[in-house]
């Protein structure tokens, strides 16, 4: 937050937080930083989220930053931030409707792509009722689900944020033509991370959780 105060918390390697930025919910926390954000790298964003002891190694904030980070970044894009914190805020309403609360692995589905689907309809302005709403939503999911299935598991909230993310700008490329750059997803947490696959993963780098 860049404010000078005293402190509570703070680790062995000198790293610290303010206790107000700690107390935050997660998803006030996910709007600020992207409230702050000016540009157009949906991982780079994200790694900046999720990197914050705000957020939890899993859980169904996920859910909300996979959208979140698209959404800031294609309104980046496309100069539309004056937009963003309402559509943020509609963005979280129907993340918190639309999407589960709890780890869905057991019923073969992610919250993360579906958060992706969210952003799609948002971006469009579409709802269940639209006459082509269903379609390129539930593509946008397949793929998402199709990328997370193919790696297969364990669970990981931050690895299917990044094939959410993945899929989604390869999917804006493909069907509107608008092209958001997108860099390495540098997992950070592994070290972190007790049901990480390691070797397995397929952004596992045991030199980014080093730095």
């Amino acid at each position: 937050c860049g404010q000078t105060q005293s402190i509570s918390y703070f680790c062995k390697n000198e790293h610290s937080i303010c206790d107000s930025c700690l107390k935050i919910a997660p998803e006030d926390f996910v709007k600020k930083i992207c409230l702050k954000h000016k540009g157009i790298d949906p991982n780079a964003l994200a790694v900046e989220i999720m990197n914050s002891p705000v957020i939890t190694m899993h859980g169904s904030v996920h859910h909300f930053i996979v959208p979140a980070v698209l959404l800031t970044c294609v309104y980046n894009l496309e100069k539309k931030t004056e937009l963003l914190s309402s559509q943020l805020d509609a963005l979280l309403h129907r993340v918190f409707e639309e999407t589960p609360d709890v780890c869905q692995y057991h019923n073969g589905t992610c919250g993360a792509a579906q958060g992706a689907s969210v952003f799609l309809s948002v971006y469009l302005n579409r709802n269940q009722n639209a006459e082509d709403e269903w379609s390129p939503s539930n593509t946008l999911t397949a793929e998402c689900l199709r990328r997370i299935a193919d790696h297969g598991g364990p669970r990981c909230c931050k690895r299917d944020t990044y094939f959410s993310i993945a899929a989604t700008v390869d999917y804006m490329k493909e069907s509107f033509a608008l092209e958001l750059p997108i860099s390495e997803a540098k997992c950070t947490f592994s070290l972190r991370n007790k049901s990480c696959g390691r070797e397995e993963c397929a952004y596992y780098n045991l030199a980014n959780s080093l730095v």
